[in-house]
């Protein structure tokens, strides 16, 4: 678990620990439980794929995914639809870096407490459409966890990004 974690539903340090997981003394949700799959697999064992997306498809996009392939080897490719272009990077990831970030999106981000859909309070503000973001974490064909909203993100958003901003860098080659 986190050093010193906050709580992915409410934002707050305030959390203990009990037995295996984690619980916020301020919204008295628990998180941090082993995430495991439909068949009881740790998840950062069960993971096969993952799908984000950042963007809209009229003024641009980003994109990212990353498969693993029945022989075990691992490909990712990101690419930047902006503007009708797209620039694209194609690479194998290794078995150790893909095990790090499932290991980090499960065990430090605590994906799977993550809310199923995040959108804005209706304060009376226009709502900026492109920014939409989509992130998708697939297990098999019939098992996937898709994380979505609209201008509105999860409490760990930043080190969300901060793990994926190496493949993003690729572009910038």
């Amino acid at each position: 678990m986190a050093k010193n974690p906050v709580c992915p539903h409410c934002g707050s340090k305030d959390v203990y620990a009990v037995e295996s997981y984690l619980h916020c003394h301020t919204c008295h949700m628990d998180f941090g439980r082993p995430a495991v799959s439909d068949d009881g697999t740790l998840m950062v064992d069960a993971v096969k794929g993952l799908r984000y997306r950042y963007g809209d498809w009229l003024s641009g996009s980003v994109h990212l995914r990353i498969q693993e392939d029945h022989d075990g080897s691992c490909l990712f490719e990101v690419y930047d639809a902006n503007k009708g272009g797209v620039d694209k990077v194609a690479d194998v990831l290794s078995e150790k870096d893909w095990h790090m970030l499932k290991e980090a999106l499960f065990d430090k981000l605590y994906v799977m407490d993550w809310d199923r859909e995040y959108y804005p309070v209706n304060d009376g503000r226009e709502i900026m459409a492109n920014n939409a973001w989509e992130l998708t974490v697939s297990v098999s064909d019939d098992e996937e966890y898709t994380f979505k909203g609209v201008n509105a993100y999860p409490v760990y958003w930043k080190e969300f990004l901060k793990l994926i901003e190496p493949y993003f860098d690729a572009l910038k080659k």
